[in-house]
């Protein structure tokens, strides 16, 4: 996490000196005006007495963690080093302040592939303490993929929903076309009898479904932005109005849309005249 004012942490924060901590920028907007600096100011707990108990050295950008919902503003958080102990008087604070100094996970910067770094740090958490084990070793890129899980699934999901509602708008699509064709036979017989070419009568086909899709769309887009505005309240990363989506789920409609009405065209342009105008 960047350090934006003051410094980090350093090996003299250690046991020996005063309390340290570093604070994030929801802390800073919280707690202070924004013409004051917090460098050097001094913060504690609930409790009275531990009003001064940490300095603030250094002031470092917000980070969202995925156990406090990844769609929600950082919250004001502070940081301490890990060698500083604070002696507290009270059971409570004093429990809380042993628990604290559980490591539960480990950030190495390093060159090194996953599995070459499991074994060393292995043989080295074992060279200091037997009883240190690794559950697991991932990257930061599988750590942040892992936090999106629950969105991946609904997403997922939510594509698969997509692809269905696409291709039964394709077969219904279909289906109209056929029918409509069926239905206007004998005036497409009379179309090519009095010279009307192949070409002509797909576009004539065409036409009518295009006009079937363009109507859904004009429906479709305001709802779709409707929904998506319920949408983005509940997933992290989605936006109510996303040109870019709307613009390749409307191209693709139109894609699937054409080789669904392709077909019954096709077939009313090989009619034979003579056969449509015999057919009621």
């Amino acid at each position: 996490i960047p350090v934006l004012r003051g410094r980090a942490f350093t090996p003299a924060d250690n046991e020996t000196t005063a309390p340290v901590a570093l604070v994030n920028e929801a802390f800073v907007k919280r707690f202070f005006k924004s013409d004051e600096n917090p460098l050097d100011q001094h913060f504690g707990l609930d409790m009275p007495e531990l009003a001064g108990t940490f300095r603030i050295v250094g002031v470092v950008r917000d980070a969202k963690f995925a156990g406090w919902g990844l769609d929600k503003p950082a919250r004001p958080m502070f940081y301490v080093p890990l060698a500083q102990n604070v002696d507290y008087q009270n059971p409570l604070m004093k429990k809380l302040e042993f628990r604290s100094h559980f490591i539960g996970g480990i950030l190495l910067v390093t060159n090194m592939s996953p599995g070459a770094l499991e074994a060393q740090l292995t043989r080295l958490l074992a060279d200091l303490d037997p009883n240190l084990t690794i559950n697991s070793v991932r990257t930061m890129q599988q750590q942040i993929a892992l936090s999106f899980d629950q969105e991946r699934a609904v997403a997922s999901l939510a594509g698969l929903f997509g692809i269905v509602a696409l291709i039964l708008a394709a077969v219904g699509l279909y289906g109209v076309t056929a029918y409509s064709v069926a239905q206007r036979t004998n005036e497409i017989g009379i179309r090519m009898a009095l010279g009307a070419d192949r070409p002509k009568v797909i576009q004539l086909v065409l036409r009518g479904a295009f006009k079937r899709v363009l109507i859904g769309l004009l429906l479709g887009l305001p709802l779709a932005v409707g929904a998506g505005r319920l949408i983005s309240a509940q997933l992290y990363g989605i936006s109510s109005w996303d040109p870019p989506a709307l613009s390749v789920a409307t191209i693709s409609l139109a894609i699937c849309s054409f080789f669904a009405a392709i077909i019954p065209a096709s077939r009313a342009a090989s009619i034979s005249p003579m056969n449509a105008l015999r057919m009621e």
